[in-house]
């Protein structure tokens, strides 16, 4: 992982890794129904950090301080802040509404970093990007709005603020992919830790806020937190230094297809007839994402 920057296709490899990393999030939510997003978030972050602070050690050695104090302030506060939010969000998000329409939403990064990208990455984003994003986009629909019949307003509303906390992650990512970004998520970790801690006390009605969980339910955050988070994102940062903006986030939205298939193979949480038509489009969407472009020039060049 530390040798040299990886090529387009291996950025793509691990992305897709990283991807499916983050779609067991739906079932460990699902196994551990007396927690709710408070918890969750408190614990799964701490391990998180804990994790990618020892895989941090492992290959910086004593160097560790100095990656962190290499990244620009800006860079680190952004990273940090946005991975808090939105992971704290997403999980809350889970707990309002289905699987499935939590992640369709989530397909709404690309629209919020093709609009973005120009001035925080200064990536133009290709046709074949933009048309992947409204296929995108049509899928989400078709999926989302089972949730809105179906009354899950909140749960709906709670989780558009994800795909732009993730979006605005990712786009940093890329403008300082110079630097090992890997510290800054640590320090988005730790700060989830104590945030959705005190948080918990004051919404979840908890006594010991989200802190307050039993040593089987901490065991089960444990796997959680490297399994579905650290590793992928020690992918995710790695692939976001060679993969444009968008199509990482296109590409991550095969959570999307692997998200609901996980907790109905885990928890028998049987995905809506709405979910497969959306989904389908939306693979088909990252398919687009990551080949069109490169179709296209091969076209223009035999034209030529």
């Amino acid at each position: 992982m530390r040798a040299g920057t990886p090529g387009y296709g291996t950025g793509i490899l691990l992305v897709m890794g990283a991807t499916v990393g983050w779609s067991l999030a739906g079932m460990f939510v699902r196994i551990m129904p007396g927690l709710d997003g408070w918890q969750i978030n408190c614990w799964r972050g701490f391990w998180m950090s804990v994790f990618l602070l020892a895989y941090l050690v492992a290959i910086y050695g004593n160097q560790t301080i100095a990656k962190f104090r290499e990244i620009p302030l800006l860079a680190m506060l952004t990273v940090a802040g946005f991975f808090s939010a939105g992971s704290t969000l997403y999980v809350t998000s889970l707990t309002l509404a289905g699987t499935a329409t939590v992640s369709v939403i989530g397909a709404l990064s690309p629209i919020f970093a093709g609009l973005l990208s120009p001035w925080l990455t200064h990536e133009k984003p290709s046709l074949a990007s933009w048309a992947a994003a409204i296929m995108a986009v049509i899928g989400v629909g078709i999926i989302a709005w089972d949730g809105f019949s179906a009354g899950n307003v909140i749960g709906i509303l709670v989780a558009l603020l994800v795909p732009l906390s993730f979006s605005v992650q990712t786009m940093m990512l890329r403008r300082y992919r110079a630097f090992d970004m890997v510290p800054a998520i640590c320090v988005g970790g730790f700060v989830t830790f104590f945030l959705a801690g005190a948080l918990g006390y004051v919404f979840g009605g908890h006594p010991g806020g989200g802190f307050q969980v039993n040593i089987h339910e901490i065991l089960l955050l444990a796997l959680m937190g490297p399994l579905q988070l650290s590793i992928p994102l020690v992918w995710y940062a790695k692939g976001a230094k060679t993969v444009p903006a968008v199509t990482l986030t296109l590409v991550a939205m095969l959570d999307v297809v692997l998200n609901p298939f996980w907790s109905w193979l885990g928890v028998g949480e049987v995905p809506a007839h709405a979910a497969f038509v959306g989904g389908s489009i939306i693979v088909s969407a990252v398919l687009i994402s990551i080949f069109g472009d490169r179709w296209l020039s091969g076209r223009r060049q035999q034209a030529a």
